[in-house]
């Protein structure tokens, strides 16, 4: 004798169950790697910042080297006009701009002799406060600018 078997044939695709389970299982995943993918985000204009010193580092390190050979007070870096203040650049848009910044970075005069540099995708933001670059030219009392990092700068505060 032969049986038969006569049942419903079960259509392809994924129980309410399943798909419950997945889209929590993917909600997790993405609460846990949003943060720091963020984080990538400041590390990523930390670094860039600590570039943008290094370019400002490296104008300085050439003008003062121009400047010893020449004597001249204005030197030409990538079509920028530069002047000198006790041999090095002052602290100027024009320095700036021979360090190759001037269109990723806003720069703003913060008093006598000292600029800082803001990351443009963030000037005019709150974050702007602790993501900045200050540079603070060479004067009698301090023989060589300083480049560096704002008070508050570090790849956390520049998320």
């Amino acid at each position: 004798m032969k049986s038969s078997c006569v049942g419903r044939v079960r259509e392809g695709g994924f129980t309410l169950v399943e798909t419950t389970a997945v889209v929590a299982i993917v909600g997790a995943l993405a609460a846990t790697a949003l943060p720091k993918l963020t984080a990538l985000g400041g590390e990523a204009r930390y670094a860039s910042l600590d570039s943008a010193r290094a370019a400002l580092s490296t104008v300085a390190v050439m003008s003062h080297a121009k400047f010893l050979i020449n004597g001249a007070t204005t030197q030409t870096f990538e079509d920028s006009a530069v002047t000198l203040v006790h041999g090095y650049p002052a602290a100027s848009a024009e320095t700036a701009d021979a360090a190759g910044l001037s269109e990723a970075y806003v720069v703003s005069p913060q008093g006598p002799g000292v600029i800082s540099l803001v990351p443009r995708a963030i000037a005019g933001t709150p974050r702007a406060r602790d993501c900045f670059l200050v540079y603070e030219q060479a004067s009698s009392a301090n023989p060589k600018p300083r480049i560096r990092m704002g008070e508050n700068t570090r790849p956390e505060t520049c998320v």
